[in-house]
């Protein structure tokens, strides 16, 4: 008698225990957190690189933009003229990649045919052009005028990485770079060439 005394006791004082724990909602929020956690830490890190990359891309339109309005504001630039204006990309694109490739074409368009006729790089330095086709939209193609292309391009790397799914890795993060380019076409502003001496 005193075995089955013992044996309800035990099973009432099991019972209340697990009355207590099912009632006790102390570590609910613990393991809301443990579950919400993860997707909030690939949000931020998320939302941190993808305004990293937008802001990248648009400092590098900023900087094609000011190259291209400075070399259309002269109607005869030196080439020592045209790197110092390729050198101020650095001070745009701060705090992003200093490292950015600028050409600079002064493009003729004559009998329906846009001809390069000079070309300025940050690297490789300034060249006259023997009139090389280059391509411009038809919108801008007009006979007899005269255009300067600036194009920039940089490569992103992004900082954490990409999140990629697959069903072999699961979620995983990649640092693959971006490739990004932006062309813009302007008139010069004073005269009707810029001419490279």
């Amino acid at each position: 008698m005193k075995a089955a005394l013992t044996f309800n006791t035990l099973r009432r004082r099991l019972a209340q225990t697990l009355s207590r724990f099912g009632q006790d909602r102390g570590g609910v929020a613990a393991v809301e957190f443990a579950f919400i956690a993860p997707i909030m830490i690939l949000l931020f890190v998320g939302t941190i690189e993808l305004s990293a990359g937008i802001s990248t891309d648009r400092k590098l339109s900023r900087v094609s933009s000011a190259i291209g309005d400075l070399v259309t504001q002269s109607q005869k630039l030196s080439a020592s003229d045209v790197q110092n204006i390729m050198d101020i990309s650095s001070k745009i694109m701060f705090p992003y990649s200093e490292d950015v490739d600028i050409t600079i074409t002064g493009i003729e368009i004559a009998s329906g045919a846009a001809k390069s006729q000079w070309r300025c790089n940050i690297t490789t330095g300034c060249a006259k052009l023997n009139g090389t086709n280059y391509d411009v939209p038809t919108k801008i193609k007009k006979d007899g005028s005269f255009l300067v292309s600036a194009v920039v391009s940089t490569t992103y790397t992004p900082s954490f990485g990409w999140a990629h799914f697959s069903k072999d890795k699961g979620i995983y993060f990649s640092r693959t770079p971006i490739d990004m380019r932006d062309e813009i076409f302007l008139r010069p502003r004073v005269g009707s060439t810029v001419e490279l001496q």
